[in-house]
């Protein structure tokens, strides 16, 4: 068998004007790329130009038509309708009537073997719609809070379930979503664990003095650094009140930079002024992608709060570049930081919980180079490799 023909469905893909926006998909997609013929389809929000917008509207009007990424993977943005507030399963529907409308002009005569959509509902649902139109096979990626958002609503409920049944494989970033696609209607022989992974290139072992100065920092004393968007799912609230609560309780406490933005900044930093911590918190905003392993250069440790995951890729980015990981225990945490060795799984997910582990953190050393060789095992290259094997047993069992 050849090189195959992939395309990958995500809404979730980098454009110029949301360049860090699902860098995932973007890492899956170049490392496929190696070894397959990849194309990308992100349907985008339709908004009309000449309309007066502000914000994420202006720019989802702004978003190309066509481009493609650094390694030369073509990448197609067709609008899609996207309501907001509108009734969530009609967003299916829309995503699929868009991309088999635009999937001839785009192409261009290329036809995939294989149609592989990220997160299960809208995408995965229009990608199984397209595969079935093309004859070809189909794989649904479930990433997380797809199979948490979704159930609940009954028309929704029914188009994830059929798609997850229908599809010729679903592949969860995580055990818990792997027996969550099952419960779901996926059937267990077609369900498969494969997680996220790591670039192991740039995401490396440097000194922490040096990445401090690169970002900004003052080289002395201990920092956490969490990298996400400022949303309630993410909480970084929990954090800013655990370093309250370490000097309520006459512990040493660290700084911390929040690297990312959201619309929870504003309330973040009302938080910090309120708590009297506006020299020991530090808002970084939205980063470059590749100014990302400075800032987990310059940890001592990763921290992360949130409520819910898939299979955060961003553990494995802080442990590639030598940082512990203290998190919070929601989905795969325990599955993905699997020592103490490589870091601290927080339970509850409180204020006080984490205040307890980074003043554990605080007094014990961690062995960088062996959390980094832990993280090498999540390279994209050995993700690549499983993820060929996969998609050449489909096609394979499609032939028969």
């Amino acid at each position: 068998m050849g090189r195959p023909k992939i395309l990958m469905l995500t809404r979730l893909f980098p454009s110029k004007e949301w360049p860090t926006l699902g860098t995932f998909c973007a890492e899956r997609a170049k490392a496929l790329a190696r070894h397959a013929d990849v194309r990308v389809m992100v349907p985008t929000p339709y908004f009309p130009r000449w309309l007066p917008a502000a914000g994420a509207w202006r720019k989802w009007a702004l978003v190309e038509r066509c481009g493609q990424t650094a390694e030369g993977v073509p990448v197609t943005y067709p609008r899609c309708l996207s309501i907001p507030k509108c009734a969530t399963w009609s967003q299916g529907v829309a995503m699929a009537w868009s991309v088999r409308r635009e999937f001839d002009r785009a192409c261009r005569g290329w036809r995939p073997d294989i149609v592989d959509g990220h997160f299960a509902f809208p995408d995965g649902y229009a990608a199984v719609q397209l595969a079935r139109r093309l004859g070809c096979a189909s794989l649904v990626t479930c990433h997380g809070s797809d199979l948490l958002n979704y159930p609940p609503l009954v028309i929704t409920n029914s188009m994830l379930r059929w798609a997850l049944r229908t599809a010729d494989r679903v592949i969860a970033v995580s055990p818990a979503l792997h027996q969550r696609a099952i419960d779901l209607g996926c059937l267990e022989k077609h369900a498969v664990f494969l997680p996220n992974a790591v670039d192991t290139g740039l995401f490396v072992i440097r000194d922490k003095q040096a990445c401090r100065r690169h970002v900004g920092l003052p080289t002395a004393g201990a920092l956490a650094v969490c990298v996400g968007y400022l949303i309630d799912r993410k909480d970084q609230a929990i954090l800013v009140r655990a370093l309250a609560e370490l000097v309520r309780t006459g512990h040493d406490r660290p700084r911390l930079a929040l690297v990312g933005d959201g619309p929870n900044r504003n309330r973040l930093q009302d938080e910090v002024c309120r708590l009297g911590l506006e020299e020991a918190v530090y808002f970084a905003g939205q980063q470059p992608y590749d100014e990302i392993p400075y800032w987990m250069g310059a940890a001592d440790w990763l921290l992360l709060s949130s409520h819910y995951e898939g299979w955060p890729t961003v553990y494995f980015e802080a442990m590639a570049c030598g940082r512990p990981v203290i998190t919070s225990n929601v989905s795969a945490a325990r599955d993905a930081v699997c020592r103490d060795d490589y870091g601290l799984v927080v339970e509850p997910n409180t204020p006080e919980a984490f205040a307890r582990a980074l003043a554990a953190a605080m007094t014990r050393p961690f062995d960088a180079a062996a959390i980094r060789a832990y993280a090498e095992q999540h390279s994209w290259d050995n993700w690549a490799q499983r993820m060929l094997d996969l998609v050449r047993e489909v096609l394979g069992s499609r032939h028969r």
